[in-house]
């Protein structure tokens, strides 16, 4: 009698709807402009937000334009994280077209840009030196954004900066088992030169958008220095490594990743994945 009762006042039933409280919250939203911060954030952050990258995979950082739902995620995000150093100029006018409820944190800061054929280089984070730096920056931010899980993110902050140090260490220990004179390498895309910089390599590489002279001159680099493998970082310029390559006779071994991850079955589904990666690359073809 009292389960009538309670039925007909629809205050009981079989199938009541579960209580708002019964309903999982939705996690915080966190955007990072392209892959590689993307999986800086997922390192550190894992299954705690959501993550947003603006730029798909293999999408030009230097060149996106950004769709009217990206702005909005972008105003709604509890963190925005940009790499800085000029990389995004788009994303800095949508920053102050959509200004965020929540926290920017411009992961180079510190940083100073390092200059390659006389323009400054952003791909700081091909260093893995720079990579720890842009993962402590990440996590504070993080942890900033996130107070009630700070302690956690913190935690995991420091556990992706031990990766990071033996991942540098390791790449380390193989550069300096290439003969000094043989640490060149020839690649289509001026964007290593950070990652040179640390390992005491020397990147030989066109401008970018390089016309017929600046193209003539790698290739008589490249013979004045008989090196045995040239190297390609995407589309834009795998034409035209295999055109310098006809003209010198040599093999382009492979891809050297630079501003994007791979698909997760690829061969640089991670940032640490990534720097492996182009390290094997670059020891193989620099011992061929």
């Amino acid at each position: 009698m009292q389960r009538r009762a309670l039925l007909a006042l629809g205050l009981a039933s079989p199938t009541a709807p579960a209580s708002p409280q019964a309903v999982a919250p939705a996690r915080p939203e966190v955007v990072a402009s392209f892959t590689i911060l993307g999986d800086f954030v997922r390192q550190i952050a894992g299954p705690r937000v959501s993550l947003r990258t603006l730029l798909a995979l293999e999408a030009d950082p230097h060149e996106f334009a950004p769709r009217p739902s990206d702005a909005v995620a972008v105003r709604d995000a509890v963190l925005v994280v940009r790499n800085g150093l000029g990389l995004e100029p788009w994303l800095d006018r949508l920053l102050r077209a959509a200004p965020p409820r929540g926290r920017v944190v411009t992961a180079s800061d510190g940083i100073g840009p390092l200059l390659v054929n006389a323009v400054p280089d952003p791909h700081a984070w091909l260093d893995p030196m720079n990579a720890q730096l842009y993962a402590r920056r990440i996590g504070n931010a993080l942890a900033a954004a996130l107070p009630a899980q700070a302690a956690a993110l913190q935690a995991a902050t420091e556990a992706y900066l031990a990766r990071l140090a033996r991942l540098q260490q390791r790449c380390a220990d193989r550069f300096a088992a290439v003969p000094a004179d043989r640490r060149v390498f020839v690649v289509g895309h001026p964007g290593f030169g950070y990652f040179a910089a640390r390992f005491g390599l020397e990147m030989l590489a066109p401008p970018r958008q390089a016309g017929a002279g600046a193209v003539a001159a790698l290739v008589r680099q490249v013979r004045a220095r008989r090196l045995r493998a040239l190297y390609f970082t995407g589309p834009e310029d795998a034409a035209l490594m295999r055109r310098v390559a006809a003209e010198v006779g040599l093999p382009v071994l492979g891809r050297l990743f630079a501003e994007t991850l791979s698909a997760s079955d690829g061969l640089a589904p991670s940032y640490e994945a990534l720097i492996r990666h182009d390290t094997t690359l670059l020891v193989t073809g620099m011992s061929a």
